[in-house]
Formats: C-alpha cells, structure tokens, sequence
C-alpha cells in the first residue's frame, strides 16, 4: 500500500506573508505604487513596520512576490487552451476574457509591472521569468500543432512572443481607457488575431456567445 503523504498545514508565518501579499494587491490597485509606503502596507496586513521586514526586504520584494503570485493565475487562464487539440477558438476567448477580466480589476500594478520599462530588478527578474515562461507555454503548443501540419512554419518562439506582448498590451490599454473599446469586439478581434498569427488565417470555428 502507498505511503499516505502528509501535506504541511500553513504556518502563522506562511499566513502572514499571504495577508502582505493580499494587501499589497489591494493597496497596489487604488495608487501608484511609487506612492505607497511600508506603513500603509504593513498596516493594511494587520502587522507592525518591523515585521514586514521578516518577510520582505522592501517594497519592490513584495511587488515582486504579487507578480509571481501572478504567474499561477495567467497560467490558469490559458490552460484550457494550451491544452485542446486544434485551435480551440472558444478556450482561446475563454482565457483571454478571464485574462481581461483580472487586468480590469489589478490594472493599476500589472501595467506598473509589465508595461513600466525599469520596475526594479526584482520585479523586472520575475516580469521577464513571467514573459518567458508565457512565451514557452505557447511556443510549445504552436510547435505541436506545426507537427501536425496545422500550425505555420515560422519560430514557435517568436509568434509565442509576439502573441503574449499583444494580449498584455491590449489589456494595458483596456485599462488605461475603459471605454475605448466594445469588450466583446476586443475579445472577437483579440482571439481572431491570434490564431492568425499561430495558424496564418482565422480557422472555421463557429464563434463562441459573449462570456
């Protein structure tokens, strides 16, 4: 019989560096974050000046840490889609509207962090881990569906790049200017734009209903 694994319950520690990260995040969407103090983010934590430096070393570090966090959560988006076989239009819409949807909320510090061209070198070791990793995910789909014939010839890596750039570029601009765009014609065009790049015409999916 197989060894029953134990999983190790959070420690008041692992609590409290969840409850800085959840408050920076919240914090981070209301100013910028050149503007918010170690005060105002240990405060909102609950805990004391001195004990934000138990977990992080500075603002920047814990910046840092909310953008990983961030990493899980774009990975989940684009999960159903980096996982079907074929161009999965409806999982493509489906990830990029849960995509637009937590830019919609976390604006403010995803375009600190992403767009911004110097963020700090913590943020900008993560923002470029964050970037690569994207990019992977997506080169590596690309690459199944070229062996298959349905995917174009180019670098799997360079559409990949090009196809995660123009997605955080999009929602940036969502963000900076909410009423710019119709949500539901920025997804269509969007999605559409990006399986023209990966497949070099919008393949004949049926378009999926407005989430």
């Amino acid at each position: 019989m197989p060894a029953i694994k134990s999983r190790r319950a959070p420690t008041k520690g692992d609590q409290r560096e969840q409850a800085l990260i959840d408050a920076a995040r919240t914090v981070f969407r209301d100013k910028p974050i050149s503007q918010v103090t170690i005060d105002e983010l240990a405060g909102a934590a609950g805990i004391a000046r001195s004990g934000f430096y138990f977990y992080f070393e500075s603002k920047q570090a814990l910046l840092a840490a909310v953008v990983d966090q961030g990493i899980a959560e774009a990975d989940l988006e684009m999960s159903e889609w980096l996982a079907a076989d074929g161009p999965g239009r409806a999982e493509l819409r489906r990830g990029l509207a849960a995509g637009l949807a937590r830019w919609k909320v976390d604006g403010r510090w995803l375009r600190e962090a992403f767009i911004t061209p110097d963020p700090g070198p913590e943020v900008a070791h993560v923002r470029d881990r964050l970037i690569d990793q994207g990019c992977n995910l997506f080169s590596t789909r690309i690459e199944r569906d070229a062996r298959s014939g349905r995917a174009l010839a180019g670098p799997p890596d360079l559409i990949a790049a090009m196809a995660v750039r123009l997605r955080s570029t999009m929602f940036a601009e969502v963000y900076a200017d909410p009423g710019a765009y119709v949500e539901d014609e920025l997804l269509d065009t969007l999605t559409d734009a990006i399986l023209r790049l990966v497949y070099g015409e919008t393949p004949t999916e049926a378009p999926s209903p407005p989430d």
